[in-house]
């Protein structure tokens, strides 16, 4: 990558140097994998297999899914229209279903996809499927735009495909995660690293809650709220961090943990999709 998604930039300070593979930082403070991977190798990624430590962790998912639909239904009620980008094995378009949603939803692995063959789940990236615009009113993509090779194109085309007056709610890793990191330290006597090259989530990007909301702004939405993710830690290691994180940022309004969570809007006038820069 020779320029930063968010900004347009070309210099940039190498973090973590892993030989063939760098972490860089941007001027503009977004972190970033360079080179990013071939379709083809971040295809490689979501083998069969990949979201079995996922169906290990039901009871701790379902809980997650529940906090979630309870946050789109506060915002635009039940009924409605929801698509889920990067949607994996489908588990949270079902339950939404059972809420009285229509749900549509689009996913890279071809095995998670054939899984939800009972449900409107196309495969490719959300700017492939081709879907209509200005058609649904809530927009949500849990824990995705870090696995993905162009997040400015990503929202370009979330905005697109939310009617005037709809939500987008995104959900990713916090680069600022200190708690975490800090335990990390304590129990391993290192910091971790943001790239390992046998890492089974390879996260292209690291985003901060500035970094995150100035990407949705660049695209058109407005009204954004970010905030804690307390569904980011589904296994019960992660989930005490997040716990005391979440109270660390009760206290002082700082964002220490695991994840963030955005919820912006589509401007109600908006009639014409923006073109990413």
């Amino acid at each position: 990558m020779n320029r930063c998604n968010l900004c347009g930039g070309t210099e940039f300070t190498v973090v973590e140097d892993h030989g063939a593979v760098r972490v860089v930082r941007c001027a503009c403070q977004l972190m970033f994998v360079t080179p990013i991977p071939s379709r083809g190798e971040i295809e490689k990624t979501y083998q069969d297999d990949y979201y079995e430590p996922w169906k290990q962790q039901e009871a701790g998912r379902r809980h997650i899914w529940t906090r979630r639909l309870r946050t789109l239904q506060q915002l635009s009620g039940r009924g409605r229209r929801l698509l889920d980008v990067g949607c994996g094995d489908a588990t949270f378009l079902r339950l939404a279903r059972q809420e009285g949603w229509q749900v549509s939803g689009t996913e890279l692995s071809a095995a998670a996809v054939a899984q939800a063959a009972d449900l409107d789940v196309r495969r490719g990236e959300v700017w492939e499927v081709k879907l209509p615009g200005d058609r649904f009113d809530v927009v949500t993509s849990w824990h995705v735009i870090e696995h993905a090779s162009d997040p400015k194109r990503m929202v370009a085309e979330l905005f697109r495909l939310v009617r005037p007056g709809g939500w987008v709610v995104l959900a990713t890793p916090n680069v600022h995660d200190y708690i975490f990191r800090l335990g990390y330290l304590a129990g391993r006597g290192h910091w971790p690293s943001l790239y390992e090259e046998d890492e089974r989530e390879l996260h292209l990007f690291h985003f901060s809650d500035t970094t995150l909301s100035k990407l949705v702004q660049s695209v058109g939405f407005t009204d954004v709220q970010i905030g804690f993710d307390r569904g980011a830690a589904a296994v019960s290691s992660k989930r005490l961090v997040n716990q005391l994180a979440y109270g660390w940022y009760r206290l002082t309004g700082l964002n220490w943990g695991i994840g963030l969570e955005l919820i912006a809007r589509k401007p109600a006038s908006s009639t014409a999709e923006r073109l990413c820069a």
